[in-house]
């Protein structure tokens, strides 16, 4: 019986192990040819038959070429595009492209790369660059200069010498490479909103020749037969005021020295706001140049608190012969080392009482301690010898036991200096650092050295720095207790503080996340915090949000951070008008304020803020969206854009961007658009005309009226005192 049973349990067992077996069987599963291409969206982009850049917006012109924003579809982002402004004959076109290669082939962190080079479909020569969001160095420099608080607090000198640092690497990179810049100026750099530094324009750049080969294996020696425009040789090229005096001249000898002349009048400038010739024209200061008429940055800017060791450092790389000045830029770049690091520049020839004033500076805490100690030394021999006789062998004692402890002190000085310095540049690093998408890691690295022997100032700086970390991953309690380490906080985090008190007690527990309702109530009510930290706290809550979210809970955020992006309150007096349904999700924009919909962390994350509302239909009616770079991200059937300033209605642009939605249909006012632009949109989607369906929409509306309004009896009078 037993034996029976075993068998029924073995044979129920085989049966079930066929079933469980046959449910995850995937050799009989294949995928539809739709499926294996959304696997491969970016080789399937490759493949486009669309144009590879798309020019947006022009950003600015000069006498040599024109630089405009554009989109390269292959690599999904924005550049610079680079055009010639005199394009008619084939030297000026050689020109315009010999810049291009040259900047090319000067790979360098601080000088503007060239990702490309070519032809348009015009046959027009193009090259495209970074596009680098930020200012100007000259524009930094005027808005400083015109008593801009944000550009003063933001661009002290020790940062603008910073600054000059990385354009001196650039400059000395180049002349590693036998190339000559011949017109170095605030206008040329670029400054980033993250600490980037790029020397741009090499329009004027020469190649020289070196006279011995490269010492690097792998840096090949550019062709200067090539590189240089032969059509510059005897003429004066550059800026005045930043033209060294054999620059002026039409066959002067420009050396490496040259370009340390132009360093040192942008040094000049960094310091005073000021050319260092002065002129009432342009002959007039190359006259001046030429005399060597250079007025000390002292005597220029008297008002100005002008470091004598700089001044000393900017006169000697303006030197008339260029045999005086710097033999290299590495050489100026030192001196400007020696000044940020508390030491005598050797263009000032410090004598002995400065260079006991900067070592004192250098160590004011031992200076100090020292002081003290001398002192009290000098109280107690002075009291000593009056019972000299009585107390010598004590004071003797007494004096062996301060020396020693101070041979101590400064052995444990010198050994907690040595055990910093590597912490300290950490430190240093990290709070000047906005790194906040690795949040987690940063934050790490602040505990660690916040675990070491460090300054009072720099202690507050970590704590608030890693408070504001906390804030942006949602961790509230930590945020706080980092807040109240630091002690009396900077205004940049006032209202980060309050918030993070609020949200505390909203969530208690940090590791759990916010709804999306409560992050929109915090987005509106954040008004004066830093704008970029609230995207970061967007950035990680949507990391974390599960993709099983419903699409409707996200409304109320999608418009707060909409609101953050055009700078409006517009979603907080109207709510956005979102419809879910069956037939998909619809979002009504019309008449929104709306222009941005996209987060961009540059080269981390760009995000479309509506995107997760995983929209069917969107209406951007009445709105001054003028392109539709914005609404990438989206996957729509029907668009409504009535009413629209659409920038370029040609049907080669406005169709290329409108087919890239894959829409079903589009709502727009037909006539405000060519023929042919109208033909092409029929050929890819059903296109309504707005006007009349708006026409039509009021006839229904109308009618429906009618028909609900009784008729007034024959014999007149109103209807309610007709006879039955």
């Amino acid at each position: 019986m037993a034996d029976e049973d075993g068998k029924n349990q073995e044979k129920d067992f085989s049966e079930r192990y066929e079933t469980l077996a046959s449910l995850y069987n995937t050799d009989s599963l294949e995928m539809s040819d739709d499926e294996i291409a959304s696997l491969t969206p970016i080789l399937n982009s490759l493949h486009d038959n669309v144009l590879r850049y798309r020019e947006i917006a022009p950003i600015a012109e000069g006498g040599e070429k024109k630089i405009t924003l554009a989109h390269d579809h292959r690599l999904d982002r924005r550049v610079a595009m680079a055009r010639a402004v005199r394009g008619q004959e084939p030297q000026d076109l050689e020109q315009f492209l010999r810049e291009a290669r040259l900047t090319a082939n000067l790979a360098h962190p601080n000088i503007m790369p060239v990702y490309n080079m070519g032809l348009d479909a015009d046959g027009a020569p193009f090259f495209s660059m970074e596009l680098v969001p930020g200012d100007s160095l000259k524009s930094i420099i005027r808005k400083s200069r015109d008593g801009d608080e944000k550009y003063h607090d933001d661009y002290p000198i020790e940062t603008l010498l910073d600054i000059f640092i990385k354009v001196c690497d650039a400059i000395a990179y180049a002349h590693s490479r036998n190339v000559l810049h011949l017109d170095i100026k605030p206008d040329n750099i670029r400054v980033g909103e993250f600490g980037e530094v790029l020397v741009c324009d090499w329009g004027l750049a020469r190649v020289i020749n070196a006279g011995s080969e490269s010492t690097g294996e792998d840096v090949e020696i550019l062709d200067g037969d090539v590189l240089n425009d032969m059509t510059l040789s005897g003429t004066m090229k550059g800026t005045p005021g930043f033209m060294a005096p054999e620059q002026t001249q039409a066959y002067g000898v420009k050396t490496e020295r040259t370009d340390i002349y132009a360093l040192g009048a942008l040094l000049y400038m960094l310091l005073t706001h000021k050319l260092p010739v002065e002129g009432k024209s342009a002959n007039e200061v190359i006259q001046n140049t030429r005399a060597g008429k250079i007025i000390s940055p002292r005597r220029r800017r008297p008002d100005r608190h002008v470091p004598k060791s700089l001044v000393a450092v900017t006169m000697k790389a303006l030197a008339l012969d260029p045999a005086d000045r710097y033999e290299s830029v590495m050489a100026l770049r030192r001196e400007i080392g020696r000044y940020l690091t508390g030491h005598p520049t050797l263009a000032e020839h410090a004598g002995p009482i400065t260079k006991i004033s900067l070592l004192v500076q250098r160590h004011n805490r031992v200076a100090f301690l020292l002081i003290f100690f001398l002192a009290l030394l000098a109280f107690v021999i002075s009291g000593n010898l009056v019972a000299i006789s009585r107390e010598k062998a004590e004071a003797i004692a007494a004096r062996e036991k301060a020396e020693t402890n101070f041979q101590l002190y400064k052995k444990e000085q010198l050994l907690s200096r040595q055990l910093g310095e590597g912490l300290g540049e950490a430190v240093s690093y990290t709070v000047r650092s906005r790194d906040f998408v690795n949040a987690p890691s940063m934050i790490n690295l602040l505990e660690t050295g916040l675990q070491e022997n460090i300054d009072t100032v720099k202690r507050k700086n970590l704590y608030e720095q890693k408070g504001v970390l906390h804030f942006v991953l949602q961790e509230f309690n930590a945020a706080n207790e980092s807040f109240v380490s630091a002690g009396e906080t900077t205004k940049r985090v006032g209202q980060i503080i309050e918030l993070s008190r609020k949200y505390a007690l909203i969530k208690p527990v940090d590791n759990q996340r916010l709804t999306d309702a409560r992050l929109a109530d915090l987005f509106n009510e954040a008004r004066s915090a830093n704008q970029m930290t609230l995207f970061y706290l967007y950035y990680h809550h949507m990391r974390r949000r599960p993709a099983s979210a419903k699409p409707e809970d996200y409304v109320p955020l999608a418009g707060a951070v909409l609101d953050k992006l055009n700078y409006t309150k517009h979603s907080q007096k109207k709510p956005l008008k979102f419809i879910a349904s069956k037939d998909g999700n619809h979002l009504d924009l019309s008449g929104a304020p709306y222009t941005a919909f996209s987060i961009n962390i540059i080269g981390v994350y760009r995000r479309n803020v509506i995107a997760p509302l995983k929209l069917s239909s969107l209406d951007v009616s009445d709105t001054d969206v003028e392109g539709f770079s914005e609404l990438r991200g989206l996957w729509l059937k029907e668009l409504r854009m009535a009413n629209v300033p659409v920038a370029n209605r040609s049907a080669g642009v406005f169709v290329d961007q409108i087919g890239r939605f894959k829409l079903e249909r589009i709502v727009l006012d037909v006539d405000q658009f060519p023929p042919e632009t109208i033909t092409a949109l029929r050929e890819k989607m059903q296109v309504i005309d707005a006007k009349k369906e708006a026409r039509r929409k009021n006839k229904s509306t109308e009618q429906k009226k009618s028909k609900a309004t009784p008729a007034p009896p024959a014999g007149g009078g109103s209807p309610e005192l007709a006879a039955p």
